[in-house]
């Protein structure tokens, strides 16, 4: 049996517009994260990697000593998506000692379903790659339930739709009301291993803080 190498799963979760990816590039070490890999969704990390036009481009990539790349997909039926981040999955787990970014994973995975490639990259490649996983959501309750349980880490901003605060709040120590309360920028961090829960902000380039209307409790 391979060394284990330890490795992290960390669960970006947050509504659109809420400081996720602000804090997710903020946190990286400059000039930039140990050899990325990157499953860009929306096409907008441009400045933190490279993109590659294939799959056969991405296996070259990630031979190299160092790297730092980011894979736009180009399926657009759900099943083709899903066929093209297995195969993506599968390919990133040979990145050993990576980190690795995967933006919106309710795309490609539900409450009852992953593909095996990216439940094998989500365990055994933290544990015998070294993997660093940093994952991201708006809609927590869509994901594979696995995800949240194999996550070392829990990075949660403002979610809000009730399931998906539930669904966060249920691995994290918390309550459903605490996310809820949450201010655009603002975060509650939860480490699984050790069961702190620290709460910060991070600053939205453009964004003033204001405060959201809420319900007083009876």
């Amino acid at each position: 049996m391979a060394a284990d190498r330890k490795g992290e799963s960390w669960a970006i979760l947050a509504a659109s517009e809420m400081g996720k990816g602000v804090w997710l590039k903020a946190r990286w070490p400059r000039p930039r994260p140990s050899r990325p890999v990157i499953w860009d969704t929306n096409d907008e990390y441009d400045r933190a990697a490279r993109a590659v036009g294939s799959l056969a481009e991405l296996v070259r990539a990630i031979a190299a000593p160092a790297f730092a790349v980011r894979y736009v997909p180009r399926a657009r039926k759900d099943a083709d998506l899903r066929r093209e981040f297995e195969a993506w999955c599968t390919i990133v787990y040979h990145a050993a000692g990576s980190t690795i970014v995967v933006e919106e994973l309710a795309d490609v995975t539900s409450p009852s379903f992953a593909p095996p490639a990216w439940r094998k990259l989500n365990t055994r490649g933290r544990h015998h790659q070294g993997l660093v996983l940093y994952w991201c959501s708006q809609s927590p309750a869509f994901i594979d339930k696995a995800s949240l349980g194999n996550a070392t880490h829990m990075h949660v901003g403002y979610l809000g739709e009730p399931r998906h605060r539930q669904a966060a709040a249920a691995h994290m120590g918390c309550r459903p009301e605490d996310i809820d309360a949450l201010q655009q920028g603002e975060w509650i961090e939860y480490v699984k291993a050790t069961k702190e829960r620290t709460q910060g902000r991070v600053s939205i380039p453009g964004v003033a803080t204001k405060p959201r209307a809420r319900r007083e409790r009876p």
